[in-house]
């Protein structure tokens, strides 16, 4: 792992469009050293097209996005192996052992002492009594720990976790997000997206995104201080509703009648 100042995250002007639809309208963002970083959004908010625009497997329709001063479209070889991604969707092999599993994308990512660095992953996801167990054989919740093995066995500086604890019971999202902790703790930025609002309060800071526009970024804690609520979820329903008053009052039809903006009186 490199030197935590050198880790860093950085999006300017983010636009990304599937056609008539805009997944990202705009997203500037900035990340300098170890910290978990949350993106939160209902679903459709753009937190899976931001994360794909930063791996690279997206192309920004304008704008830049940067991992360790490295544009993601022009990652090589060198910048990959710095980055773990742990997507939404199954991404193991349902023929092979949990084992077998890490060590194969131990290989893909050159690790040099692979046994040891498979340990230390089913290690830190707590799946070394299940290490030979296939993976159709194996609950869901192991799955995806089997997956955030996979994300981490070549200790990478930046962690992209897609919605990792969806579907998982609440202590093993706990448990979960200590591993995350651990990992930041070890000088690595996470960034964590999920729809489960409650779970940001986990996080360092929460990028809350809607309709693919950055509604607020901030720590939870000055979140609950600035909306005077006691959870995330009434947090971000409360900025919500701030950010829709914010745009009537800046719409044409909020300034009818208002002398001092030029409006005509009804």
């Amino acid at each position: 792992m490199v030197e935590a100042s050198e880790i860093s995250i950085a999006v300017e002007g983010l636009r990304r469009e599937f056609g008539p639809v805009t997944a990202l309208d705009g997203v500037d963002l900035s990340i300098a050293g170890p910290e978990i970083v949350g993106v939160a959004g209902p679903n459709g908010s753009g937190k899976t097209t931001l994360i794909k625009c930063l791996l690279g497997l997206l192309a920004p329709t304008a704008g830049e996005a940067r991992v360790g001063g490295t544009p993601s479209r022009a990652f090589g070889a060198d910048e990959r192996e710095r980055i773990g991604y742990m997507p939404q969707h199954e991404a193991v092999y349902r023929d092979l052992t949990v084992r077998e599993n890490v060590a194969f994308f131990a290989r893909l990512y050159g690790v040099e002492d692979r046994e040891s660095a498979v340990d230390r992953a089913l290690a830190f996801v707590d799946l070394r009594d299940r290490e030979d167990a296939r993976i159709g054989q194996l609950s869901g919740g192991m799955i995806r720990r089997t997956s955030l093995a996979c994300a981490v066995v070549h200790d990478p500086d930046v962690l992209f976790l897609d919605e990792p604890t969806v579907g998982l019971d609440p202590e093993l999202r706990a448990s979960m997000w200590d591993g995350f902790r651990e990992r930041r703790d070890d000088g690595a930025i996470a960034m964590v997206s999920t729809h489960y609002l409650g779970e940001a309060r986990n996080c360092d800071r929460v990028l809350f995104l809607r309709g693919g526009r950055v509604l607020a970024f901030d720590t939870p804690e000055r979140f609950l201080e600035r909306t005077g609520t006691d959870d995330m979820e009434a947090a971000f329903l409360a900025l919500l509703h701030e950010g829709d008053r914010e745009a009537t009052a800046g719409s044409p039809e909020s300034r009818t009648g208002d002398p001092s903006r030029g409006g005509v009186r009804q």
